[in-house]
């Protein structure tokens, strides 16, 4: 199902906000990382026809990026970047790779064995982006860095991490906010470390993941849905279905 009144030239260049206008029902998911079973099992739990969204973080810590990116390419997902999709964008689109990836707090060897990637060097792994499908390619070029989302005529933004406490904002309309933070402040969109219970309310509810909750967290202006999928033990993962912010999980 094609949402309405898609920005798509928009959508390719960083640090831009897409706009995603719904005259039904949709899911959005949040950070998958690398479990494509708990995906699976998610999807199978969903309406059938209902559109689905992510938060970002599809891959890394989890075994299979390369099933979950199989899965959203196929259900025809939607959703915003998150810090762990840039190093695996840049390397998959042919740019250099980023060795930070491989740390243990970003799991990055995971994404790499799920497409047969062999060998730890740079130059190793820059010369096996090919084993990345094109569709995959596709897909992560084309997440925007936030989501100004319209569901049967509630309006919602989509960020992965929420919005940064550490930016100067005054003279910022609410309104304003978050097309400013993604063409000057882009980053902070996938890097943030705000608590939501501490976010800036703004003139409509933001859904983020990044943050993890062993429970979604619904507080009014924020919905936290990062339950822990592919990062903790026992960790779930959670949509929320719009308008009406009910929570599915599977875990």
């Amino acid at each position: 199902m094609q949402p309405l009144g898609t920005d798509e030239d928009a959508s390719a260049r960083p640090g831009v906000v897409r706009t995603l206008r719904y005259d039904q029902p949709v899911a959005v998911i949040g950070d998958i990382h690398g479990r494509a079973d708990l995906l699976a099992r998610l999807l199978d739990a969903l309406p059938v026809d209902i559109p689905v969204l992510v938060t970002g973080d599809v891959g890394d810590r989890g075994p299979d990026t390369r099933g979950v990116l199989d899965l959203l390419v196929a259900r025809g997902a939607e959703g915003t970047r998150g810090n762990h999709d840039e190093w695996l964008t840049t390397w998959a689109l042919g740019g250099p790779f980023d060795p930070f990836a491989l740390s243990p707090k970003m799991g990055g060897h995971a994404t790499l064995a799920s497409y047969g990637v062999i060998g730890r060097s740079p130059a190793d792994i820059e010369s096996q982006a090919h084993l990345v499908p094109e569709a995959h390619r596709d897909w992560l070029s084309a997440r925007p860095h936030a989501i100004d989302l319209q569901v049967m005529g509630t309006t919602w933004w989509i960020i992965h991490a929420g919005v940064p406490s550490h930016v100067n904002l005054r003279g910022v309309a609410f309104a304003d906010v978050v097309p400013y933070l993604a063409a000057h402040h882009p980053d902070a969109l996938l890097w943030g470390a705000n608590d939501p219970e501490e976010m800036l309310a703004l003139d409509r509810p933001v859904i983020m993941g990044h943050v993890r909750r062993r429970s979604p967290l619904d507080i009014g202006h924020v919905l936290a849905i990062d339950t822990g999928a592919g990062t903790i033990l026992g960790g779930a993962l959670t949509a929320v279905i719009l308008p009406e912010r009910r929570f599915v999980r599977v875990g």
